[in-house]
């Protein structure tokens, strides 16, 4: 095999590792995308006290999702801090411990987290 065959080889292989690896990052975005919410209330440690089909430490995400019915907006201001919450906490100070974490994130990952917990309910 001389030097113009092996590089004619190569195109068709470069050609479709671009390809595969845009196809993985083009999923990943999406996959992310889609779980966004998700992500954050595990990456917060909100599943330690939330839990979708019961109430452990503080009330199940069902519950959240009933008290905040058509209230995403008002969910996130309480995620930043600026109201109280629409129902009882159970241990009230280990959430307001929590809620230094929720004011840190951005307000689309507020969005996003209030979103999964009203949507799905902790499906």
């Amino acid at each position: 095999m001389n030097h113009t065959t092996g590089r004619l080889l190569m195109k068709p292989f470069v050609l479709m590792s671009l390809i595969a690896c845009g196809c993985l990052m083009w999923g990943t975005m999406l996959w992310a995308a889609d779980t966004g919410g998700e992500a954050s209330f595990q990456s917060l440690r909100c599943n330690t006290c939330h839990k979708p089909d019961r109430r452990s430490a503080g009330p199940s995400l069902p519950e959240i999702a009933k008290a905040y019915n058509g209230q995403q907006q008002r969910l996130v201001q309480y995620l930043k801090g600026e109201t109280e919450p629409l129902m009882d906490l159970g241990k009230r100070q280990v959430m307001e411990s929590k809620l230094e974490k929720t004011k840190e994130i951005s307000e689309a990952a507020r969005k996003d987290l209030a979103d999964y917990i009203l949507s799905s309910g902790g499906k």
